[in-house]
């Protein structure tokens, strides 16, 4: 069976957990991956990451810096359709591994680099660590505690989210460059990565307010869209997004009264602030009545969104898990038999496959054997040049709501799709959370009319006819009943690509339940991890089960249009929440004999170590600081010299809020943060500020990188939000808007794309098919 990346050669050089899970994620589509280390192997190995995101690849070790290698270098090179750095600008020159030295040597080549912090700006030459990242993008500052003082997660998801993208981009740049275009210089930076794990939530306009007002609650945002312990001290988490749940678990706790209690009225998310603390009071009170497995009979009895908090353990064994293959055992040669993550997209026609466990060190076998049987990228003479974005020409029928659905389709419009956005004439009910809507939706063109109606569906059949792409997130069998399954519209229309987001996959015993983000937080472990061995399951405020869903379906959807250039035909694609959930945990959710604690998180995680945290400092700022080698410790010491004359091996060792961290929390808290940070960066210690969202709009970094952009919305007026979080040197993609108001392009659609004149519009509009 054929597989979307077959034919393709990469070539990656061994960097940061955001290149190398590109690069697996390539693989495990049909590429050739060969993995270049450096002499002794990536300083990374024998790390449960490593054995999980260099899945599928064969590997070569190279002195990448001593002339010799040269030769082998460049052999790489000319055999290689993708070269995947993550290095620094700096680092990339050294190694001749910028693109003017790639390009050079292969013209068809494209350079994937993945930095840390981006390639241009006062901070472009920093390789920081993710933890550094999540500092820098707002994703330590942003995660909610009841100190308001930030909060490291405890697994590494910007370079989980910059691995999607990276790949994602990389797919759309061999689809740009076709069969007689040359290469380009791509980039997707784990700062970028972790933007897009943050999209609804940076965002500035004179007129934005919170949604929350109240204290910050690590069991969750709301009084009826949180975490509960029932009787037996398990913890559930029950969202009640929308009315209509809320009525339905007011019900089922068989208090009716307080939908009807002025004092909630506007439940679930209006309720007055100062009525919050009440409800919960009222609901813990109840859920503690009975045990939790009860609780969750009772409520989804009641079609209430509700999920036991598991470990990453129970929840590589759940019986949904397995029928959706997220389950797999793989030999590892170093590890022995482990337990790790399936595939998490599957493309029905031309799935993914897994080839094997991580190469083991010295084993060069396979890379010299595809490269004796070079069959790589030819240099084109004479190809010609194009700035059409990667996707130009390609049309997506968005008609996704909420975040797994509506970003993926976003994804695709900032690579240069017509995206539509199809909605009801009530429109998405997402639009209620007000300017986050945007983030989810930036980009697109609005469509609004009344698919009850034969007129209605008729102009989808209509669209179906011109589009590419479909992308929907109803609950399993839910199209059919608009007759808009994919059965129907690929009769229609052979060429379609039809991705599904659902919650819990679309086959398994609890694939029809309803889902939101935490349901699959809770069920996926991270809640478990995140609060740690010893307190209370922590909700994450970066909802990485939803945007990794729809980043998993924006990598989907491109992948099949790589498919359907080999085949000529669409097909139906599938992700959804749970297999997003595992993804962007990749490396934590691997099992085998002497795995580390990987779940030792608090509600008060201030880091992994007392090197590896964020600090307060005089002036109530805080700073992060990342020490991964003894000469970075020694230089913390310089800069901070009433520290304790520890060995590397022992301050190394030292835990997150022990005697050295709170000799070192003394001595920021005797500095502004200022002059600290810039101590610091005399000595070479790696920091970084700890930024919250509205410290993006002005950070010097995120603005050398265009991550901010302001665009222009009809109602609104200019809005700043996230900008292109993917960079492409020949095919630069432009974003239009901020996002479409209701049915805004409802005319210019009909009349573009099927030809409908201006009375036949007014008719439609007049008898309430379209608006």
């Amino acid at each position: 069976m054929s597989h979307a990346l077959d034919r393709m050669n990469v070539v990656e050089f061994d960097a940061n957990l955001g290149s190398a899970y590109a690069a697996m994620l390539l693989a495990e589509n049909g590429a050739r991956v060969i993995k270049v280390e450096a002499r002794g192997g990536s300083p990374s190995r024998g790390t449960p990451h490593f054995h999980v995101l260099n899945r599928s690849k064969r590997s070569l070790e190279l002195d990448f810096d001593s002339p010799s290698s040269r030769a082998r270098v460049e052999q790489l090179l000319r055999w290689a359709d993708i070269v995947i750095t993550g290095f620094t600008p700096k680092r990339l020159k050294e190694l001749a591994l910028d693109y003017d030295s790639i390009r050079a040597i292969n013209p068809r080549a494209i350079a994937l680099e993945v930095p840390a912090l981006g390639s241009r700006g006062p901070d472009a030459n920093f390789d920081a660590h993710d933890d550094l990242v999540a500092a820098r993008s707002g994703i330590t500052g942003s995660q909610w505690a009841r100190s308001a003082n930030p909060v490291a997660l405890v697994f590494p998801a910007a370079s989980y989210s910059a691995g999607v993208m990276a790949a994602t981009a990389a797919v759309a740049a061999i689809l740009a460059r076709g069969a007689d275009r040359p290469g380009q210089q791509v980039e997707v930076s784990l700062l970028a990565g972790a933007f897009s794990l943050q999209t609804g939530g940076i965002m500035r306009h004179e007129k934005m307010t919170s949604m929350y007002h109240g204290p910050q609650d690590p069991l969750g945002p709301i009084p009826v869209y949180r975490l509960f312990e029932a009787s037996d001290g398990k913890y559930l988490f029950a969202a009640c997004g929308n009315p209509t749940f809320w009525g339905k678990f007011a019900i089922a706790i068989e208090r009716p009264d307080l939908v009807s209690d002025e004092r909630f009225e506007q439940a679930p998310w209006g309720i007055p602030t100062e009525h919050w603390q009440t409800l919960k009071d009222i609901i813990e009170l109840i859920i503690r009545t009975k045990p939790r497995h009860e609780w969750l009979r009772i409520l989804r009895e009641a079609d209430v969104p509700c999920a036991p908090v598991l470990t990453r353990q129970e929840f590589i064994e759940h019986p949904q898990t397995r029928a959706l293959e997220m389950r797999v055992e793989i030999d590892d040669p170093a590890l022995g038999r482990t337990i790790q993550m399936g595939l998490p997209v599957r493309l029905n026609d031309t799935p993914g496959e897994i080839l094997g466990p991580a190469p083991a060190l010295g084993d060069d076998r396979g890379a010299l054997e595809w490269l004796r049987d070079a069959s790589g990228s030819e240099t084109v003479i004479g190809a010609h040049h194009t700035e059409k974005s990667p996707l130009a020409g390609v049309t997506v029928l968005d008609f996704a709501s909420y975040i797994a659905g509506s970003y993926g389709p976003m994804i695709l419009a900032q690579l240069g799709a017509n995206v539509i956005k199809v909605e009801s004439l009530e429109g998405d009910s997402f639009r209620h959370f007000g300017f986050g809507f945007l983030g989810w939706n930036q980009g697109k063109r609005g469509l609004s009319l009344n698919l009850t109606t034969p007129e209605g569906l008729a102009i989808i059949h209509e669209l179906v006819g011109k589009a590419d792409i479909i992308v929907e997130n109803l609950r399993p069998g839910r199209m059919r009943k608009y007759e808009l399954d994919y059965e129907r519209l690929a009769a229609r229309n052979p060429r379609i690509i039809y991705m599904s987001v659902n919650a819990f996959g679309n086959r398994g015993p609890e694939h029809n339940q309803p889902g939101f983000d935490p349901l699959l937080q809770a069920n996926s472990g991270v809640m478990a991890a995140q609060g740690g061995p010893h307190g209370h399951p922590v909700y994450l405020t970066c909802a990485i089960c939803d945007y990794g869903a729809a980043m998993l379906s924006a990598f989907g959807c491109v992948l099949a249009l790589r498919a359907r250039e080999i085949t000529g035909r669409g097909q139906f694609c599938e992700t959804s929440l749970l297999q997003a959930s595992i993804a962007f945990q990749a490396g934590e959710f691997i099992f085998y004999d002497g795995r580390p604690d990987m779940e030792n998180g608090a509600a008060e995680h201030r880091g992994r170590s007392a090197l590896a945290r964020a600090y307060k400092c005089r002036d109530q700022e805080w700073l992060f600081i990342s020490i991964v080698d003894e000469p970075g410790w020694k230089a913390l010491r310089s800069t901070l010299p009433a520290l304790p004359s520890l060995s590397w091996n022992d301050a190394s060792r030292e835990p997150n809020e022990g005697k050295l961290a709170a000799s070192i929390a003394e001595g920021f808290a005797r500095l502004d943060r200022a002059d600290a940070l810039a101590a610091l960066a005399k000595n070479g210690v790696a920091a970084s500020v700890v930024n919250h969202f509205k410290d993006l709009f002005d950070d010097p970094q995120v603005a050398a990188n265009e991550l901010i952009a302001e665009l222009p919305h009809s109602v609104w007026g200019r809005v700043r939000q996230t900008g292109m979080l993917t960079k492409f040197s020949a095919t630069p993609t432009v974003i239009h808007r901020a996002g479409p108001a209701l049915g805004e392009h409802t005319d210019e659609v009909l009349r573009e794309m099927l030809g409908y004149s201006p009375e036949k519009i007014a008719v439609l509009r007049a008898s309430r098919i379209v608006q």
